[in-house]
């Protein structure tokens, strides 16, 4: 019998490219998806190999019934930063539903977490090993979170993806640095543009996710306390050097500046969306790179979407989206 898999937030960005990943895989897994509109889902996805369970991640008697009888969960649940809250809440009862069961629960993770490194040379790439300090309220909603999962009687990994672009990822960071080149006009980035960053095309963000997923199922008494986090890393850049490409591959032209930070600060005074933004904007302020090498060696992961290919499916995906 194949594996029996749940993916949460299915209808976003990295929960449908989860599924898109495991429709490719073994004919006999079973696929569950557990989102609040079958027909948004359905029109993504047609194929009535997946099993579809309606319902709310907040609604206790909903997660129960999408958790039954599974061996894996993806936990890709979008939740809005103004509402951040609740990314808690639904680790809560995700614990709740699964209880003792023996399921795994792989968890995307991001960069918000980990300590801050005040210099460029002070640190290594970011690794599993890297102390978890959130500088924020929302990066410490996020850390609960993971905790919340790796203190349930169930085995969970965290795995740390850098922020991820490609079709269907609008969110807004990602999006201007697409849309303002298609327009041919500027980028106003709300934070400084030259320091290292990384990016991650968004299927292989799922594959990483995938990948622990199958390693454990493998062999699931390899399982150790160093397998409760990895850190996926890509290709080191900018903010500025990643646009410029977007620029290069539309053929138009444009400048990338960096906005100071104080005036993001300054909106929050006067919309919430801009107080929760400034709140996770330290990890384009400060090195996020990140070091891949435990789960390639562990799961045998590496990224194969280059900037250049992602980009280019990604600017695609942005022009027919118009």
């Amino acid at each position: 019998m194949g594996v029996r898999y749940l993916v949460t937030g299915a209808t976003g960005a990295l929960g449908s490219a989860v599924v898109e990943r495991l429709l490719e895989s073994n004919p006999d897994d079973q696929i569950r998806v557990f989102v609040r509109s079958k027909r948004r889902f359905r029109e993504r996805f047609p194929s009535l190999r997946v099993e579809i369970v309606r319902g709310n991640v907040l609604t206790p008697l909903n997660v129960r019934r999408a958790v039954r009888n599974v061996d894996v969960v993806f936990h890709c649940i979008n939740v809005p930063l103004t509402n951040y809250y609740h990314t808690l809440e639904s680790a809560r009862l995700l614990v709740a539903a699964i209880g003792d069961a023996d399921t795994h629960v792989v968890y995307p993770g991001n960069t918000w977490v980990f300590a801050v490194r005040e210099s460029l040379t002070e640190a290594p790439p970011i690794s599993p090993d890297t102390p978890i300090d959130p500088p924020s309220r929302v990066a410490r909603i996020k850390a609960e979170a993971e905790e919340m999962l790796f203190r349930a009687p169930f085995p969970a990994t965290v795995v740390h993806l850098p922020d991820f672009y490609g079709p269907g990822v609008t969110n807004d960071l990602a999006r201007p640095l697409f849309e303002r080149p298609i327009a041919d006009t500027n980028v106003l980035f709300p934070a400084p543009v030259d320091v290292p960053h990384e990016f991650v095309f968004i299927e292989d963000a799922a594959r990483a996710l995938i990948s622990v997923a199958d390693s454990f199922r493998e062999d699931s008494s390899r399982w150790v306390e160093a397998d409760r986090r990895f850190t996926v890393g890509t290709e080191p850049t900018t903010v500025s050097a990643f646009a410029q490409k977007v620029y290069d591959m539309v053929g138009t032209n444009g400048r990338v500046r960096g906005l100071p930070t104080w005036l993001l600060r300054s909106g929050a005074l006067f919309s919430d969306r801009i107080e929760v933004l400034s709140e996770i904007i330290h990890v384009f302020t400060h090195d996020t790179t990140m070091n891949g090498n435990a789960i390639r060696e562990r799961d045998g992961f590496e990224p194969q979407i280059d900037y250049e290919t992602g980009i280019d499916r990604t600017v695609a995906w942005f022009e027919g989206a118009r």
